[in-house]
């Protein structure tokens, strides 16, 4: 995927999270928010990535992603 998509896509899952910052969705749910726009395995490529950079202690990231009973989670962080 060329970077320009890549920052669309990202921003895509930025604006679903930005939408409603107190709500936490599950990657299922992102998933089937963007299952149009691109391949769910494109998707979850840059979900692993937010998940990543938000559990990395110097990372300042506009995501926080929690896993809960095996179900990762990501919220707004800002």
């Amino acid at each position: 995927m060329s970077k320009s998509k890549q920052q669309a896509l990202l921003q895509e899952i930025t604006g679903i999270l930005k939408k409603d910052p107190g709500r936490m969705y599950s990657r299922e749910e992102i998933l089937n928010l963007l299952s149009e726009m691109k391949s769910d395995a494109e998707i979850d490529r840059l979900l692993a990535e937010l998940e990543v950079a938000s559990s990395m202690k110097e990372s300042r990231s506009d995501v926080y992603a929690t896993c809960r009973g095996g179900t990762v989670y990501y919220k707004w962080n800002r």
